[in-house]
């Protein structure tokens, strides 16, 4: 989930807009600090909040301090958090969100390319692109990546992660299953390696153990590697370590 912490009062479905055209369905926008700790507290874990987004002058609160305070947190300390700065020259706001312990800062409007260019770096470090069509395959994946604190966008069917790599930032790791309805895994490990910026990206195929032609054909295509389904925790694990944050 990401959490936005903001008090500008740009119209909320305009900030979702920018996020769920990129995948991510589980957004929470908060404009005040004492609402962001309510919703980090009701949320229990429940949704594991890998981004926190905190503009630097909160209504409530400085916001620099209020990231001091969400790092110690549980949901803050496995969360990779963003701090809004009002311009790329304020040095002095960029040297606080540094002391504050954020991972990184940012400048607004959410769909600038100022923005998009801070969001990479948590999409290359913490986003998974898991592209499958069996709903129990997807629960169980997600459960076995749940400690490496990671935030996994669901797709369910070739043609809609087709038109998804048009629009998202390369993610940190492509797990695809071949047999995808619509459009098959091949073709879309053709479409990824197409693209200059995700050339870099792991694309790891999920398949059943017959389909030996179907592993071969994305493995020249450019897919990384591969695992076989049924999906069996300990093994699949190792093998995704290897493409991930090791979740400490």
């Amino acid at each position: 989930m990401i959490l936005i912490v903001d008090s500008e009062k740009t119209p909320e479905n305009k900030i979702r807009q920018v996020f769920y055209e990129s995948g991510f369905e589980s957004v929470a926008i908060s404009n005040s600090a004492e609402s962001a700790r309510d919703i980090i507290k009701s949320n229990n874990n429940k949704n594991e909040i890998t981004l926190i987004i905190i503009d630097s002058e909160l209504s409530d609160a400085n916001g620099f301090e209020f990231c001091r305070e969400i790092k110690k947190t549980e949901a803050g300390s496995n969360a990779y958090i963003m701090m809004l700065v009002s311009s790329v020259e304020n040095k002095t706001a960029i040297e606080k969100a540094r002391h504050s312990g954020a991972s990184g800062y940012a400048v607004k409007p959410y769909h600038s390319a100022l923005f998009q260019k801070q969001f990479f770096k948590y999409m290359i470090s913490r986003v998974v692109l898991l592209v499958e069509d069996d709903p129990a395959i997807r629960v169980m994946v997600k459960k076995i990546l749940s400690s490496n604190h990671v935030e996994v966008i669901e797709i369910d069917d070739g043609i809609k992660a087709y038109n998804l790599l048009n629009k998202m930032l390369p993610p940190r790791l492509v797990l695809m299953d071949i047999g995808l309805p619509n459009k098959n895994g091949i073709q879309l490990v053709e479409k990824i390696r197409s693209k200059s910026s995700w050339r870099k990206t792991s694309v790891v195929m999920l398949t059943a153990s017959s389909d030996v032609a179907d592993v071969k054909k994305s493995l020249a295509a450019g897919a990384d590697d591969y695992l076989t389904k049924p999906v069996k925790s300990g093994s699949f694990k190792e093998r995704l370590n290897r493409y991930l944050p090791d979740g400490n």
